[in-house]
């Protein structure tokens, strides 16, 4: 017989590896995106500039869109490791990979079966949204982990009598590190997440004791410390930016309208569990048929904890995919508790043959499409072999897939069906060099001398003028004629008419911008009798310019 130590240390081992390959390698190979990945590393890099650990900072001001405790893991970071793309996505990646452990524990306490939780690790840890947030700088990786780990302490004090005073603690100690990075939600969302679980259970009960009052009281050591002290430094100026603009604002109006409707997060749930997205489906329809017979202690968390983070951010008008991620871990062990019962279920093959010929089929069809779209990206890449490897590679895991499943040897088949991301990473990697000039202004940047070279202000349009502050330091003004200003207000000049943009460059001798191709035409439009423009280049969407006074005649 098998030491079961030896299955646990196997898993682990399997879990670190993907985790490794999925989330850490190649980090450095991207710059850093814009708009989001420059404003958290920006405001790092100016803290760690002038040694300030309570301030959060951008374009030399103070700026209260999000708590510290994200910009304090980057500042330590840029401080141990000098700043790159790769010390910016460590922590992200960190956390990732702590969350698909995570929730491994939280499966063996829940369901008290290795295999199922396993593979609710490998479904979260090898979904595309996951996948795609553990290698970018975003504050909703490490607070969806602390809500995690704030439910997983929970369970553990739930289901264990002697760890029920440590788990209600640790519950209260990742809700402050959650409120430290992302506001009260870090509060809000496992709170509410645990009051609707034992209500469903009729427990609750099970929160009248004084290891909560404890927890409540530790948590307000933790959490209330840095707000206490922003607001005595900075007062009604903090409120109205991180309490009514940044959290009530957002809840009544949609900053991104697009994502303004009700099935939004209904098809990023859908969506972003590619390549697991049927099992997902089948999963709910499982769960459907077993409300009234045989509900599982994990049914009941995991419907919990999907509830509480769409009750807080459906109703809200501005909706943004990262918003939903601290839900992925309770889909991931719905699909890990569904593929568990199939697999040890003899009633539940042919069930689960069909749903993973399904989802090697979508693969096929996504090889194709790659192909057959070629006449819509050949106009961003320099060579198509990156596509046509993706092709074949999707085509090819597919029909593995397809072959293994009616071989009936499903456990080898959803291992292959976890290794679909393997080639759209590879390809993106392959193509980085062709793609980069779309979401980062890092080469843009390398046309504007640097501030050592003296200060001036560069034109930007708002979707890059993070980027260009971050990568050259120097001082940057948005064209605009719109006059519409950043959501969360930052010191940037919004020039919005002729007379200011005027004011700019009467001021300097030469003028440099990366603007996109509206403000680009609104300035030769406007300025081209009074001044020399050239453009210099296009790199992705942004036009970089020089303008420069003409000679008097």
């Amino acid at each position: 017989m098998i030491d079961p130590r030896l299955f646990f240390l196997k898993r682990l081992s399997i879990l670190f590896l993907v985790c490794s390959a999925l989330f850490l390698f190649g980090n450095n190979f991207f710059s850093l995106s814009d708009p989001d990945e420059v404003f958290y590393s920006l405001t790092a890099h100016e803290m760690a500039a002038k040694n300030e650990w309570m301030t959060p900072l951008i374009f030399g001001q103070p700026q209260f869109e999000k708590p510290p405790l994200t910009y304090w893991l980057l500042e330590i970071a840029f401080k141990a490791w000098g700043e790159s793309p790769f010390t910016a996505r460590l922590f992200p990646a960190v956390f990732a990979s702590l969350g698909v452990m995570a929730v491994y524990f939280l499966g063996l306490m829940g369901f008290k079966d290795e295999r199922k939780a396993f593979l609710s690790a490998l479904v979260l840890a090898t979904g595309a949204f996951y996948a795609g947030m553990g290698k970018t700088v975003f504050t909703d990786m490490i607070f969806s982990v602390f809500i995690l780990c704030a439910i997983t302490m929970f369970v553990w004090g739930i289901t264990d009598q002697r760890g029920k005073g440590l788990g209600i603690i640790g519950f209260y100690v990742f809700c402050a590190l959650g409120t430290l990075t992302k506001g009260p939600l870090g509060f809000v969302v496992p709170q509410a997440a645990v009051i609707f679980f034992l209500l469903y259970q009729r427990q609750i009960n099970f929160l009248k004791n004084w290891w909560v009052l404890a927890g409540i009281a530790l948590y307000l050591v933790i959490a209330l410390p840095w707000y206490i002290f922003i607001y005595a430094k900075f007062g009604q100026s903090f409120i109205h930016e991180f309490f009514y603009n940044d959290h009530w604002r957002r809840f009544l109006e949609a900053e991104h309208r697009g994502n303004d409707h009700w099935y939004f997060y209904l098809m990023t749930m859908v969506t972003g569990l590619f390549p697991w997205s049927f099992l997902l489906l089948a999963s709910w329809v499982d769960l459907f048929k077993r409300l009234k017979s045989s509900v599982t202690f994990i049914d009941y968390l995991a419907l919990s904890w999907i509830f509480a983070v769409l009750i807080v951010f459906q109703a809200a008008h501005s909706k943004l995919a990262s918003y939903i991620l601290p839900l992925f871990p309770a889909l991931a062990l719905m699909t890990g508790n569904f593929l568990g019962n199939c697999l040890s279920q003899v009633q539940h093959r042919k069930k689960i043959q069909h749903l993973l010929c399904m989802s090697f089929g979508v693969l096929a069809v996504l090889g194709i499409v790659v192909i057959a779209g070629h006449k819509v990206y050949h106009h961003y890449i320099s060579s198509l072999s990156p596509m046509y490897f993706l092709s074949s590679s999707l085509i090819v895991l597919s029909g593995l897939g397809v072959t293994l499943a009616f071989q009936e040897r499903f456990q080898a088949a959803l291992y292959v069906l976890a290794l679909s991301l393997c080639p759209i990473f590879l390809t993106a990697f392959m193509v980085r060099t062709d793609l980069e000039g779309f979401v980062s202004s890092h080469e843009a940047s390398e046309y504007i001398p640097q501030r050592s070279m003296g200060t001036v202000t560069v034109l930007t349009s708002k979707a890059n003028a993070r980027g260009i502050r971050y990568y050259t330091g120097q001082d940057v003004a948005v064209v605009d004629y719109s006059g519409k200003p950043f959501f969360s207000p930052h010191p940037v000049p919004i020039l919005d008419t002729t007379d200011r943009i005027m004011d700019v460059l009467g001021k300097q001798r030469l003028t440099l911008g990366v603007i996109r191709k509206v403000a680009y035409r609104d300035i030769l439009k406007n300025f081209s009798h009074r001044f020399h423009i050239t453009l210099l280049k296009i790199i992705g969407y942004d036009y970089v310019v020089s303008i420069e006074a003409l000679k008097p005649s």
